[in-house]
């Protein structure tokens, strides 16, 4: 999102007024500055905010309402460990969310399938009617039917990303085994038909590329596809697989700027924004360009983490052994407060890297 042209972010501005979503809309001046814009977000909370003694509480946060999947992805920690499989019940999820105090963003995400989790859009509803901004990941798989695809519109989370792992049919469900992309196209297909007929702005349909060695030449086609569906769009996020911990490291692939450059203005050609996160083969940035801690991430079992980026690097034991806190049995507050807590952030701004960012993919300590 933030590599965005100002104009498209107007464009996806301008459906919250019409909307008249005026919570999400105050939410939205929250994560401009502290989320979109990636320098401004690092220099407020790593330079200026400390100067005047300011210790922000942060306004977003991730939740994993479970690891339960039907799928085992070669590319994906959850094939390989062996954490019983679990998902978060209402209760808990609520106590999380209230606890924390009414977040301006919230990504419903993890190492897991979410429509397994029975109340997934009881959360999301729950969400909504608190104003909080919500993104959600899913790779559009396990829908039940085309109602519970009504349902998702009319619950109306903000950001529909379908997570992508190739594109065509040979790739995807190589890489994503016991997946039907037959069934994912589908279901792309029947949401557009739907949110079209219910007239609806929300959910913002946008997709999540993964690119590996076997799929990168596959994306000039899924963009062709994408534009095929003739709806709006709001960010095609494309991601060279992040970690190449050993059974993945058959699938990574190194993405070069002239490689960018050619999806970039294809997809542009095509009338789609893109955006590229961060290769994991790149050199990292200094740990003081860190935004990323603004929004923890809670297990499905509640143990805190510092943000989703170290996840799906099969080091799941070591997340939870190095975890900040249990959100389940404490408020987020007095973990966010806790010793241990501000002296990760402490480190961080002094270009440090706390043992809890030790696997980080993109920034690393030089102090």
């Amino acid at each position: 999102m933030p590599s965005m042209s100002l104009s498209h972010k107007l464009k996806l501005f301008s459906n919250f007024i019409k909307a008249r979503r005026f919570r999400e809309i105050y939410n939205m001046f929250w994560v401009y500055p502290l989320w979109w814009n990636h320098k401004m977000s690092s220099f407020l909370l790593n330079k200026l905010f400390p100067k005047f003694g300011i210790d922000l509480f942060p306004p977003f946060l991730e939740i994993e309402p479970t690891t339960v999947c039907n799928f085992r992805c070669k590319i994906c920690e959850r094939t390989y460990w062996k954490e019983p499989s679990e998902s978060m019940s209402f209760s808990d999820f609520k106590k999380v969310f209230d606890d924390f105090g009414r977040p301006k963003w919230i990504g419903l995400t993890g190492i897991g399938s979410g429509y397994l989790n029975k109340d997934y859009h009881k959360m999301m509803a729950y969400i909504k009617s608190r104003g909080t901004i919500i993104e959600i990941f899913d790779h559009f798989g396990n829908f039940r039917d085309d109602n519970q695809i009504k349902e998702l519109i009319e619950i109306g989370p903000d950001f529909q990303f379908v997570s992508i792992y190739g594109g065509t049919k040979k790739t995807s469900e190589y890489i994503c085994k016991g997946s039907n992309f037959d069934n994912v196209v589908k279901n792309i297909k029947t949401f557009v038909r739907l949110k079209k007929q219910m007239k609806k702005r929300f959910p913002i349909l946008s997709f999540h590329f993964i690119v590996t060695k076997q799929s990168k030449d596959e994306l000039f086609g899924f963009v062709d596809f994408i534009a095929s569906l003739n709806t709006e769009v709001g960010e095609v996020l494309i991601t060279p697989l992040l970690h190449g911990f050993k059974h993945a490291k058959g699938f990574q692939v190194k993405v070069d700027e002239a490689y960018r450059k050619k999806i970039i203005n294809y997809a542009h050609s095509k009338g789609l924004p893109v955006t590229f996160n961060q290769c994991s083969e790149e050199e990292k940035s200094d740990i003081t360009n860190c935004k990323q801690y603004i929004m923890p991430f809670v297990f499905v079992g509640g143990n805190v983490t510092p943000c989703c980026g170290q996840n799906e690097n099969n080091q799941r034991t070591w997340q939870h052994e190095n975890s900040l806190g249990n959100a389940l049995k404490t408020p987020f507050r007095k973990i966010w407060y806790s010793e241990k807590y501000v002296n990760l952030r402490k480190q961080i701004r002094q270009n440090k890297c706390p043992k809890e960012c030790a696997n980080c993919p993109v920034y690393v300590g030089r102090g």
